[in-house]
C-alpha cells in the first residue's frame, strides 16, 4: 500500500471519536425544517480534542480503540481510487502502515468546521500531515468531509470522503 493510501486513510479517521455532546446549542432551520445546530466553544474543543485522539490511534495501530471509534458499516472514498474501503480494509490499513515503521510526524488542521444535525454531525477540515514509512517522509495537504452518528450518546464515525483538495 503506498503511503499516500495511508495518510488517505488516516485523513478518514481524523474526527472518529466518542464524545459524548450536551447542553443547549444554537439551532438555525434549513430550507428542509431540519434543525442545524453549532457545537458550544467546549463541545468544538472536545471534539478536536477526541479526534487527535483518534488520528493517533491510527498512527499507532491502536486497533482496540479504532474498533470503538469506528461504525460497523464504516465507509470511506479516498482520492483516486474506485474501490471504497470498508472497516474491516479501513483497520488493515492502520496495521500496514505500523508494519513499514510508519510514523506520525506533524499533524495540522488549518480549519474545521462543524455542523449538527440532530444526532448527526458532519466534520469539514483542511488537514496538512507529513508521515514516514519505511524511511520516506511524505507531506500533503487535503480535504476531508466525515460524517458521525451519535448513538447511545456517543460520538461513531460512519464515513468519510477525503480528496487531494486539487
Amino acid at each position: 500500500m503506498k503511503l499516500t493510501k495511508v495518510l488517505f486513510c488516516a485523513v478518514a479517521i481524523l474526527a472518529l471519536g466518542v464524545l459524548p455532546l450536551s447542553g443547549q446549542m444554537s439551532g438555525q432551520m434549513s430550507g428542509n425544517g431540519q434543525t442545524h445546530t453549532k457545537p458550544t466553544e467546549s463541545e468544538r474543543n472536545e471534539l478536536l480534542t477526541v479526534r487527535l485522539l483518534v488520528w493517533n490511534s491510527y498512527f499507532d495501530n491502536d486497533q482496540k480503540q479504532l474498533k470503538k471509534l469506528i461504525g460497523e458499516h464504516f465507509l470511506t472514498i479516498n482520492p483516486g481510487e474506485e474501490h471504497w474501503q470498508d472497516k474491516a480494509e479501513f483497520l488493515a490499513g492502520a496495521q500496514h502502515f505500523a508494519e513499514h515503521h510508519g510514523k506520525l510526524v506533524s499533524l495540522d488542521f488549518p480549519k474545521t468546521e462543524i455542523q449538527e444535525f440532530g444526532d448527526v454531525a458532519v466534520l469539514y477540515s483542511l488537514v496538512r500531515i507529513t508521515m514516514e514509512s519505511d524511511g520516506k517522509r511524505e507531506s500533503l495537504n487535503c480535504r476531508s468531509t466525515e460524517v458521525f452518528h451519535k448513538r447511545e450518546g456517543q460520538w461513531v464515525n460512519t464515513g468519510a470522503h477525503v480528496d487531494s483538495g486539487r
